[in-house]
């Protein structure tokens, strides 16, 4: 599934937490690891990368090590497309204060801007444990049928307890289009209503894609496109949200005039799986 795992490092506080989450990963999907780190190569940098290596219990003969300079974002995102790195994974702060947001943090860049898939940590553990409840973000295109395909794969290798595919949708003036003189009563009857029917294509969707394995559970959920579906796996305690990346290059106006995967970056719901 993923062949090669790359991991974001830096000499942070949760350095050690992430090298342990990676390699329980690389163990999980088979794969080969490689360790990014931005920053001026010496003795006492290689000594601090090389420390929290070996604390984390990782052979370093099984490691590539990648070195790089410059800006962190744009570096860490070269040097993984050049290793072919196919799986990003990286830590982040859960929300990120206003102004660093809409400047960019490394992980936020790499949400946005990686090629290929990327996994964002909220909170590495030292004591890593499997991911047990997947939500994913689901529309009806050919590439959030690749997103709940990978994700469904993932749920599969950790033996998942809960899989859900959440369909969050909004009608601009609906109130207004059913009339002024209809009561609550009727509007969330109608809402409801709606709610069944998206459920239903839902369903139709999911069962052309013939995944087995797992019970699938289906909610559709009314009200703002991309914050809905994000707050709900962040209350029902999501240990994985998988979305579908950005198609394009985002801009720095996207930051601005939000784009549905944008509630995500600015507020993490739980450890963030971003596939492309």
């Amino acid at each position: 599934m993923f062949s090669k795992i790359g991991l974001a490092i830096s000499f942070s506080p949760t350095g050690k937490a992430l090298v342990k989450e990676s390699l329980r990963l690389q163990q999980l999907f088979n794969s080969r690891l490689a360790l990014i780190h931005i920053g001026e190569r010496n003795s006492e940098s290689e000594e601090l990368l090389f420390k929290t290596i070996d604390e984390a219990g990782a052979d370093r003969n099984n490691l590539e090590i990648i070195w790089g300079e410059g800006d962190p974002a744009t570096a860490i995102i070269n040097a993984g497309k050049e290793a072919g790195i196919d799986l990003l994974v990286a830590g982040a702060l859960e929300k990120e204060k206003m102004l660093k947001f809409y400047f960019g943090s490394v992980a936020r860049k790499i949400m946005r801007e990686f090629p290929a898939s990327s996994l964002i940590l909220k909170s590495p553990s030292l004591e890593p444990i499997p991911f047990k409840k997947f939500f994913i973000t689901a529309d009806y295109s050919s590439r959030c049928e690749k997103t709940i395909c990978a994700a469904f794969q993932f749920a599969l290798k950790e033996n998942a307890e809960e899989f859900t595919i959440i369909r969050d949708f909004y009608m601009p003036g609906l109130t207004a289009a059913i009339g002024e003189n209809n009561t609550y009563d009727e509007l969330s009857s109608l809402i409801d209503q709606m709610k069944y029917e998206e459920e239903e294509k839902m369903k139709l969707f999911i069962n052309e894609l013939n995944l087995k394995g797992l019970e699938i559970k289906i909610v559709c959920v009314y009200g703002k496109e991309g914050w809905e579906d994000s707050n709900y796996a962040r209350t029902n305690s999501a240990d994985i949200f998988a979305v579908t990346g950005p198609e394009h290059k985002m801009r720095f106006l996207d930051r601005f005039f939000q784009h549905d995967i944008e509630y995500s970056f600015e507020k993490l719901p739980s450890n963030l799986l971003i596939v492309r």
